[in-house]
C-alpha cells in the first residue's frame, strides 16, 4: 500500500467515461465479446448518447480484486464499436490522483491484462470518450459538510422540470447532495455531486476497494465533487477541442475545473449578494454587532467577507467624503467584532466553512 499523502486536493482531474472506439481497429482475443451486442443511439454530430440499454447488465465483466472493467459492443447503424467503461479504480493504489497523462498506462495495461481485445497504446489514445466525470477533492471534517450541505440545498436553484432538482443523502455509508441525475443530466442542468470520502471509504458499497488499495488516512475528512461532461459539444464550451482520449488527457487543470464551476452556477445560486444602498442609514453598536452575528451564524461568512460587503456600500456611495466616513466605519467594525465576537466558535466554524466555499468555487 503506497502512502500519497494529500497533494491530490484542490486538483480538478479525470475520475471516469465512456470509451468507444471502431471494432476493426482492435483485435478481439475474447469471442465471448462477440456476444455481448448493446443497442445506442448517439448523436454522431455531438457524440450525446441519446438512449442506451444499460451496459453494466450485458457487459463482459473480468473482475479484479474488488473492482471489475466492463466490456461490449455496441451496434450502431450497422457499424460496431469497442465500449468500454473505464473509470480511476483501475489507478488501485492511486486512485486518488485521478486519470491524467502521466498514468494513462497503468489504465491501458490494465485493460490488456484482461485479454479481451488487443490494441496498441498508440491507437487506444485516439479512441472517443462521453460521459466524463470530472473530480476534485476538498478538506473538510464531517460535522462541517453536514453544514455544508444544509447551506447548498437552501440556496439550490428552484426548477420547473420534476425530472432536474436536489437531493440530499444522509444515510451512514453515504453522506452528500447532488443535483441532477447523471442520466439525465443536459447543459443546462448538469449532473453535481457533492459527498463525503472517508464515509464512502469506510461504509460505502466499495469499501473492500479502500481498504485493500487506499490508506484511509488519506481519506480523513476529504470531500468529493463530481461534474460530467456528457458530450463533444460540451467539451468545445470549456476549450477541449476534440472528444479523443488523448484530447482529455491535454486539457488543463483549469480547463476540467471550469466543469465543476459551470455545474455550480447553473444549480446553486450566487452566494455574495450586495443589497441596495440606502442614504441616509444610520447604525448602533448592537444593530451592527446583531448584523455581523447573523452573517457568521446564518451566511457562513468569516469576519473578513462581512467586512468586505459592508465596505463595499460606501465605494457605491458618490459622496466626497466617503473614504473619510469609510475608514470611520471599518475601524468601529472591526472594534465592534474584536470585543465581541471574534474567538467565538461560531466565527471558527464560519472561517473554516467559507474556506471550503471559496475552495469549491462557489462565489
Amino acid at each position: 500500500m503506497t502512502n500519497i499523502g494529500k497533494h491530490f486536493l484542490l486538483k480538478s482531474s479525470i475520475d471516469s467515461f465512456k470509451y468507444r472506439i471502431d471494432l476493426h481497429k482492435v483485435k478481439v482475443i475474447d469471442k465471448n465479446l462477440l456476444d455481448c451486442l448493446i443497442t445506442q443511439t448517439i448523436n454522431s454530430a455531438t457524440g450525446e448518447v441519446i438512449s442506451s440499454r444499460e451496459l453494466k447488465l450485458n457487459s463482459l465483466k473480468p473482475e479484479f480484486d474488488f473492482y471489475h472493467i466492463h466490456f461490449a459492443i455496441n451496434d450502431l447503424f450497422g457499424e460496431k464499436f469497442l465500449v468500454i467503461l473505464i473509470n480511476s479504480k483501475l489507478l488501485q493504489n492511486e486512485y486518488l490522483n485521478g486519470m491524467n497523462m502521466s498514468n494513462i498506462h497503468i489504465i491501458y495495461n490494465r485493460i490488456m491484462e484482461c485479454k479481451i481485445i488487443d490494441i496498441s497504446f498508440e491507437d487506444f489514445l485516439l479512441g472517443l470518450v462521453s460521459d466524463i466525470d470530472i473530480k476534485k477533492d476538498f478538506e473538510l471534517d464531517i460535522d462541517s459538510f453536514k453544514n455544508v450541505i444544509n447551506t447548498l440545498y437552501q440556496n439550490t436553484k428552484p426548477t420547473k422540470q420534476s425530472k432536474y432538482g436536489v437531493n440530499k443523502f444522509t444515510q451512514e455509508q453515504n453522506i452528500g447532495i447532488q443535483w441532477n441525475q447523471r442520466e439525465n443530466a443536459t447543459a443546462k442542468h448538469p449532473f453535481l455531486k457533492l459527498y463525503h470520502k472517508e464515509v464512502e471509504a469506510k461504509h460505502g458499497t466499495n469499501k473492500e476497494f479502500f481498504y485493500n488499495y487506499i490508506d484511509l488516512k488519506q481519506t480523513k475528512n476529504v470531500v468529493r465533487c463530481e461534474a460530467t461532461i456528457r458530450s463533444s459539444k460540451e467539451l468545445k464550451m470549456y476549450g477541449i477541442q476534440g472528444n479523443r482520449l488523448i484530447d482529455i488527457l491535454k486539457a488543463s487543470e483549469s480547463d476540467l475545473s471550469k466543469v465543476i464551476e459551470r455545474a455550480i452556477d447553473l444549480n446553486i445560486e450566487p452566494r455574495l449578494k450586495i443589497a441596495k444602498v440606502k442614504n441616509g442609514m444610520s447604525a448602533t453598536e448592537t444593530v451592527i454587532y446583531g448584523f455581523i452575528s447573523h452573517m457568521i451564524l446564518n451566511d457562513n461568512l468569516s469576519f473578513e467577507n462581512v467586512l468586505i460587503q459592508i465596505l463595499r456600500y460606501f465605494d457605491m456611495s458618490d459622496e466626497k467624503d466617503k473614504a473619510t466616513k469609510k475608514k470611520r466605519a471599518k475601524k468601529l467594525l472591526i472594534s465592534i467584532y474584536e470585543e465581541h465576537i471574534n474567538g467565538q466558535i461560531s466565527e471558527v466554524k464560519a472561517k473554516k466553512l467559507d474556506t471550503f466555499f471559496s475552495n469549491f468555487g462557489w462565489s
